[in-house]
C-alpha cells in the first residue's frame, strides 16, 4: 500500500511509527503555535493524538513529553549528562531517543 505524505505546511515535521508502519504526519509551526496532523491509520491507539483530529499547540507539548522519561524520575540529572543536555526538554530528548521508549514499540522521526 503506498502512502500519500502531505506538502509540509511548517518549520517542523514529525514521523509517528509503530514499528514500520506510519501511523501519523504531525506538522508544527512554534511560533505561531500551530498543529496540523494527518493520521495514517484507524487504529486509535496508534495515532499520535487518538481520537483528537485537531490537536492544540499544548496537546502536542503533552505528547512530547509522553515519549519521554518523566520530570519527576529518580537521577533525571543523570540521564541527561547521558543523552548530553544541560535541562530537560522533551523536543531535545527527543532529537536524541527519537521518542522510543522502552515498554513500547512507537517512535519519532523528526525533518526540518
Amino acid at each position: 500500500m503506498k502512502v500519500e505524505i502531505p506538502e509540509r505546511t511548517a518549520p517542523l515535521r514529525l514521523y509517528y511509527r509503530f514499528r514500520d508502519e506510519l501511523c501519523s504526519v504531525i506538522d508544527v509551526d512554534d511560533k505561531s503555535r500551530s498543529v496540523q496532523v494527518k493520521n495514517y491509520t484507524e487504529n486509535l491507539l496508534k495515532r499520535a493524538f487518538g481520537i483528537v483530529e485537531e490537536p492544540t499547540y499544548e496537546q502536542y507539548k503533552e505528547f512530547l513529553e509522553s515519549r519521554c522519561f518523566p520530570r519527576s524520575r529518580d537521577k533525571m540529572k543523570l540521564m541527561l549528562r547521558e543523552l548530553e543536555l544541560p535541562f530537560y526538554d522533551p523536543f531535545m530528548i527527543i532529537e536524541k531517543t527519537n521518542g522510543r521508549m522502552a515498554e513500547d514499540d512507537f517512535w519519532l522521526q523528526i525533518e526540518r
